[in-house]
């Protein structure tokens, strides 16, 4: 039985399991895993760039990336950023339910995100392009590119591994941990 998304438990538990794999994990980090979502989390909340643009943005804005059980990913992941004013408040990886309900949210399969995160597709045109899906406010998002810009930046920075880089075997051992962090973690 998963602890339950927002109960002092979750976050306790989510926290504790956070640390052991940003010890035991190595660089690079998979992109979406939880030692990649706690260094994304850790980068926002240091950057005043990113303060200064974003001082006014208010809501939680998912990254949603579509499954793709031949890159290693057999469900679907939400990556929830919950943003306020300029400060972090925390990323985390959460149910569908609770992803479902953000006030943004940026969908796209995996080689888009694999995209934006490199830096070879800019988030705002994907966005106008159709490539990214957006529920919520597009004239509200346009009003801070200048904050989503410097959160792909801060993704960039993160020396990560994308699942269409792994081998067979580095998928299989990286799908097998995930199902067990969703069955503990509900995400």
């Amino acid at each position: 039985m998963p602890y339950t998304y927002g109960s002092e438990e979750w976050e306790k538990t989510y926290q504790e399991m956070v640390e052991e794999r940003l010890v035991k994990v190595g660089k690079p980090y998979v992109m979406g895993s939880p030692e990649w979502v706690a260094t994304f989390e850790k980068l926002i909340q240091e950057d005043e760039h990113y303060k200064e643009v974003a001082k006014t943005w208010e809501g939680t804005v998912v990254i949603h990336i579509l499954a793709k059980p031949s890159a290693g990913l057999s469900k679907d992941l939400y990556l929830l950023m919950n943003l306020w004013h300029g400060d972090c408040r925390s990323v985390r990886l959460v149910p569908k339910n609770t992803g479902e309900n953000a006030d943004f949210i940026l969908t796209g399969d995996l080689e888009r995100w694999q995209a934006v995160m490199k830096k070879e597709l800019d988030v705002v045109k994907a966005m106008m392009q159709g490539k990214i899906k957006l529920k919520g406010s597009l004239p509200k998002i346009v009003r801070y590119v200048k904050a989503s810009i410097r959160l792909v930046d801060l993704a960039a920075q993160i020396e990560t591994l994308f699942h269409t880089e792994m081998s067979e075997e580095e998928l299989a051992s990286y799908n097998k941990t995930l199902e067990e962090l969703r069955s503990q973690f509900g995400f």
